[in-house]
């Protein structure tokens, strides 16, 4: 036996003698290569007759264009990567990602809240917290910026999640947003010419203390302290200005869950211990 063969585990022989003889023959590569092609093709067709079975939910609505601009960051960022957006059907699921008692009954995620995602962002692994229902959990604009700009502020400590000043420096791409609603509406998201003229004035903000504030904050944590550097960085209140990445950012995450809540923000008052033993993973 060859070097080469030698150091083929015993187990796996009969694959390499099986791989041999389907790559030595050319009519044998070609005809089982077509099956496997047509086999994976086949399973693909059945989601195709699927989608008219997903029930609508008529709260559901697609996502404004500062939200879109904010869920382009969360996708660029990867924050997938370590975060779900999707409550399993187990009571200890649902008890501890709706801690306001603020999704009914079935309190757990369902087709119909995905049918605007393009494409639908799940996650597979919990580093961070499930996201579902965020803008019930953590309703504070002000606190989620904060949260991106330093994430051991406000929650665990030694938190590996990586800090995102640099999002409340840098302006959205209007047109790239108002560009990606045209493609997908040409998917079958419905969003109207309406909503195309108003995107680009839904894209500004007038500059607010609370703009100043992220401003300020972002800058100290990423090491700027000089005043000329700093009052250079700030924009003018009332002035009108793109919204930053950060705030589009904000916006996405407070959209989450938001349409499918059976109470108003107003009435929820999270429960900030249990919000913060979600954030704290426990």
């Amino acid at each position: 036996m060859s070097d080469e063969n030698s150091k083929i585990p015993k187990e796996l022989t009969w694959y390499e003698k099986l791989s041999k003889k389907v790559e030595s023959h050319a009519l044998k590569l070609t005809i089982y290569t077509t099956i496997a092609i047509l086999v994976g093709g086949a399973v693909e067709i059945p989601p195709f007759f699927m989608m008219g079975e997903v029930k609508k939910i008529d709260s559901v609505t697609p996502y404004a264009a500062p939200e879109l601009a904010g869920r382009d960051v969360y996708q660029a960022e990867g924050c997938f990567y370590c975060h779900t957006q999707m409550i399993r059907p187990f009571k200890w699921e649902t008890q501890r990602w709706d801690p306001n008692l603020a999704y009914g009954e079935a309190p757990y995620s369902k087709a119909g809240e995905y049918v605007y995602d393009h494409p639908f962002l799940w996650g597979s692994k919990r580093t961070g917290p499930d996201l579902s229902h965020e803008s019930n959990i953590q309703p504070s604009a002000a606190w989620h910026a904060a949260h991106l700009i330093n994430p051991r502020e406000g929650g665990p400590k030694n938190s590996p999640m990586p800090a995102y000043p640099h999002l409340f420096l840098t302006p959205v791409d209007i047109d790239q947003t108002i560009a990606n609603m045209g493609a997908l509406q040409m998917i079958g998201v419905p969003y109207t010419a309406g909503d195309m003229q108003a995107a680009r004035n839904n894209l500004m903000k007038e500059c607010t203390q609370q703009d100043h504030i992220n401003t300020k904050l972002a800058l100290r944590e990423m090491g700027v302290t000089d005043k000329a550097d700093v009052d250079a960085a700030l924009c003018k209140i009332g002035e009108a200005v793109p919204i930053t990445k950060g705030d589009a950012l904000v916006r996405y995450l407070l959209k989450m869950g938001r349409d499918t809540t059976q109470i108003s923000m107003e009435e929820a008052s999270p429960n900030v211990a249990d919000a913060s033993e979600a954030k704290n993973g426990k």
